[in-house]
């Protein structure tokens, strides 16, 4: 069912933005210069978008071992490697784990894991919290080695507010303690799970089980929402984090991953700007499907009028009268930043998805920009349509994992 997208943005860049007055500006940025001004980071993000081959650190001053649990294509991995790059840090990626094929077949490609599981997390991590190993987990324990990175997105379908039948009272919500257990095994330095904002509303009240747990094992915890728009990610995406490192007397205050670091959020303008005019190419990849014709219509219809929302009187008859769905069969902005991605992008009826200055939706390509995975990224690995999309559309933006990440690694490393 379409999901009602609230676009607050403006409004949210005004809450958000710290007061200060001028002269105690000066002041800080004369005792605390920043490396980049906020133009200069949205070239380099920018550069780093277009890039066509995978960046690499020349003389690393460690390496981290990682483990992705539920990964997906890898979002939070390749957030991962980035933060690891800025930190002038290596990363090794010890496992990947996902139950999706099209997300394994991803993932290896991209990454090339030492290993991957394909089978259900807790087939290997089986043991009750707080107990002893079990055989099955000693033999991943001995398989894995030490691990210093543990990152995940259990499945958030129970806690989404775009699942109208189970809402919060899903048993895969327990997955989410699977990779608390999973901490408890490998006791890793760093630790960062995503969920969608929801999460801290669940029946089996998995984000405060998890924070007490994390605590109890010497961590210092923190959690909270993360609003992409306000750290550089061109799309209205807000994600829960909850996030740990090994040290009890670090500061782990959340709005330093939370608090704004862009005066204007970057538009879908400044995301795909550079792919405007190029003709579709023939890989999936590259093109759109084709859409029934009635959404063909309401797409020229936007663009014809210069209009964002479609009339009443050009939607089905359910969404005639007085509806809940006011951005389906929108049209986006190209001076601001999208709409929350999901992997109905490829279809004007699921969301506000018509391309902004082209009577079609978005490609792959512009998708995948829109969630920040950059050029070098390969994608066309996946010959299906929807397995594309849903890689996509369900991933977390690499440019916000490594938001947090890279802060992470600076508490834990002293950086």
């Amino acid at each position: 069912m379409p999901c009602n997208i609230k676009e607050g943005f403006v409004i949210s860049v005004i809450i958000n933005k710290p007061q200060t007055d001028s002269k105690h500006s000066i002041q800080n940025e004369k005792k605390n210069p920043k490396p980049f001004s906020l133009k200069q980071s949205a070239n380099k993000d920018k550069k780093w978008l277009m890039r066509s081959t995978k960046p690499t650190v020349s003389k690393p001053i460690r390496t981290l071992r990682g483990c992705d649990l539920f990964s997906g294509c890898g979002g939070i991995t390749l957030g991962l490697y980035e933060a690891c790059r800025s930190n002038k840090m290596k990363l090794e990626m010890i496992m990947g784990c996902d139950l999706f094929p099209a997300a394994k077949m991803s993932y290896m490609h991209n990454f090339n894991p030492k290993y991957f599981l394909d089978n259900p997390i807790e087939h290997y991590v089986d043991g009750e919290l707080g107990e002893k190993p079990t055989k099955n987990e000693l033999d991943l324990i001995e398989k894995l080695g030490v691990i210093d990175v543990v990152i995940g997105g259990p499945p958030c379908q129970g806690n989404s507010n775009l699942n109208n039948h189970t809402r919060r009272d899903d048993p895969r919500n327990e997955l989410y303690m699977r990779m608390i257990r999973f901490v408890e095994l490998f006791n890793p330095k760093i630790v960062l799970i995503e969920n969608v904002r929801d999460v801290v509303k669940n029946t089996q009240n998995v984000v405060p089980r998890a924070i007490e747990i994390l605590k109890n094992s010497g961590y210092s915890v923190s959690n909270g929402v993360v609003k992409g728009h306000l750290i550089g990610v061109p799309q209205t995406r807000t994600r829960h984090f909850t996030v740990a490192v090994l040290d009890s007397l670090a500061d782990m205050t959340f709005s330093q991953f939370s608090l704004p670091t862009t005066i204007l959020p970057r538009s879908i303008e400044w995301a795909i700007g550079d792919l405007q005019g190029r003709k579709l190419g023939e890989d999936i990849f590259y093109n759109t499907p084709k859409p029934f014709a009635v959404n063909q219509q309401r797409m020229n219809y936007l663009h014809d009028h210069d209009l964002h929302e479609l009339p009443n009187s050009e939607r089905p008859p359910c969404q005639q009268g007085d509806h809940t769905y006011p951005t389906v069969y929108g049209r986006m902005h190209w001076d601001r930043p999208a709409p929350t991605l999901t992997t109905g992008f490829g279809c004007n009826g699921r969301g506000r998805f018509t391309h902004p200055l082209e009577p079609r939706v978005l490609t792959p390509h512009e998708a995948a920009r829109v969630q920040t995975f950059p050029d070098f990224f390969d994608f066309k690995i996946i010959t299906k349509r929807t397995d594309m999309h849903y890689l996509i559309g369900n991933a977390v933006p690499p440019l916000m994992a490594k938001h947090i990440l890279e802060k992470l690694i600076q508490i834990q490393y002293k950086q």
